[in-house]
């Protein structure tokens, strides 16, 4: 007997990688959805050899779309998948996927392609978020050449641009989740002070400098075979998902909160041609280049006075705060009223249609 067949699409949006498949083709959100994900990327399994994993956690994600409701074009939910353990988490979003759900959305006839810009409403099933997308349009499908250059893709594309509507507060409602815009919380050797800030998605700001970390010249493959370092920062992590009221003790949170909160570790820039220099952390290891959220929310949290972010930047006189990341700089938008209400966040990516067909999962 033949394996059951999956149809699902890999795209790529901005610098991650992902499965897409409509929510008519997977079981009920539950165990048995969890299980199919875990089978479609190979998971667990350090190479994911048996599934479409790429074995880092920018590569190993996977995204449920469905026709939207109340005027939302399109409603779509997020997993984060463990690449060597079983975890399959749907508490948050991924920023550069996201560019890649109106394309995904009208090449496959969820959405009237309109040309030369057909704007798509998103709702991020996972946080409840409002999303835009401009997605460029020709001969009625997503067009994907173009010009627009994206640091850690290597050719360059056409333009999609991502703005998140009212995005504070997406997980804990409200974008300063621990009381104000800076905690002190325990670290492996001393208590440090940090910014939890939920835009798009909570992300723990920490300066590199008190974890041993210098951002100007960080690697990320010589971080990620420094053991004692995935240690110190997955602590970090873990006793700020403490501080969430995640998780009791901070070894539990790469099991019971794996992206709740995320870490990215900041320093100051190193020249003009940035505002702040930025280091993330995605599923116990140091990322390539930049999660998008962590550019999002990074690019909101310097806008938000007496956060570390704020104090480690350079001042930002518009909506325009430049992240040197490992891969390049990105540009991202903050729009941030006087209140510190954040108003939308959004970036420019490019996305592509990878691949289409089937996934033959394991009988």
């Amino acid at each position: 007997m033949n394996p059951p067949g999956l149809p699902a699409v890999l795209m790529r949006g901005g610098t991650s990688k992902g499965v897409f498949v409509h929510t008519r083709d997977v079981p009920p959100a539950g165990p048995e959805r969890d299980a199919v994900v875990l089978a479609v990327m190979g998971s667990p399994d350090p190479m994911q050899i048996d599934g479409l994993g790429g074995t880092y956690s920018s590569t190993s994600k996977l995204v449920v779309v469905e026709p939207g409701v109340d005027g939302d074009d399109v409603t779509y939910w997020f997993a984060q998948v463990g690449v060597d353990r079983p975890v399959v988490d749907w508490s948050g979003n991924c920023g550069n996927l996201t560019s890649a759900v109106g394309p995904f959305a009208i090449d496959e006839g969820l959405v009237e392609a309109v040309e030369p810009v057909t704007t798509v409403r998103l709702r991020n099933g996972n946080t409840g978020v409002a999303i835009t997308a401009e997605v460029q349009v020709r001969d009625g499908r997503a067009r994907y050449d173009g010009e627009h250059v994206v640091p850690g893709v290597p050719r360059p594309g056409a333009p999609v641009v991502t703005r998140y509507l009212d995005p504070g507060g997406s997980v804990f409602g409200t974008a300063l989740p621990t009381g104000g815009p800076t905690a002190v919380v325990p670290g492996p050797h001393g208590d440090v002070e940090v910014s939890v800030v939920d835009v798009a998605h909570p992300m723990a700001f920490v300066p590199a400098k008190a974890l041993g970390v210098t951002v100007a010249d960080a690697s990320p493959p010589e971080l990620n075979r420094d053991p004692e370092l995935l240690r110190r920062l997955e602590w970090m992590r873990g006793a700020c998902a403490v501080a969430l009221g995640r998780v009791d003790d901070p070894q539990d949170a790469a099991e019971r909160s794996a992206i709740v909160p995320r870490l990215v570790l900041l320093g100051e820039p190193v020249d003009d041609g940035h505002d702040i220099a930025a280091v993330g952390v995605s599923m116990g290891a140091v990322h390539h280049a930049l999660p998008m959220t962590a550019a999002l929310c990074l690019g909101a949290a310097v806008r938000l006075p007496g956060t570390v972010a704020a104090g480690t930047a350079r001042p930002v006189a518009d909506e325009t705060v430049r992240i040197r990341h490992p891969k390049g700089v990105v540009d991202v938008l903050a729009d941030v009223a006087s209140d510190s209400t954040v108003r939308s966040v959004g970036a420019v990516r490019t996305a592509r249609r990878l691949m289409s067909g089937t996934v033959h999962l394991p009988g």
